[in-house]
């Protein structure tokens, strides 16, 4: 029979940047277990065109509070910058593979 393992849970998380700002991010989430990372440019909808990045973070649950309040410590000094970060459960949206994979084999 074969052993059950205690899955971590993963969260997707979404980070809105100032263009130019994905090195700093990327190298503070580096201490947070992150297991995979995307950026990408993104436009707002406002009147302004303006530009700013997007990065998608897989993290697990017990790193996330450490690793937002980091992110919200670093925003602090983009001087007026509009940025936010926030978190989106992935149970039940991918596979069992897929998250075995992206959490390390899943063991806590």
């Amino acid at each position: 029979m074969r052993k059950r393992k205690n899955l971590a849970k993963l969260y997707l998380l979404v980070i809105t940047l100032p263009k130019g700002k994905h090195e700093v991010i990327g190298d503070l989430l580096e201490k947070y277990d992150v297991t995979a990372y995307l950026n990408t440019l993104a436009r707002g909808s406002t009147e302004k065109i303006f530009t700013k990045e997007m990065m998608f973070c897989v993290i697990k649950e017990e790193r996330l509070k450490e690793a937002m309040l980091a992110i919200q410590d670093k925003y602090s000094k983009f001087h007026k910058k509009i940025s936010m970060v926030y978190s989106v459960p992935l149970e039940n949206i991918i596979g069992v593979s897929s998250y075995m994979a992206l959490s390390n084999g899943g063991i806590k």
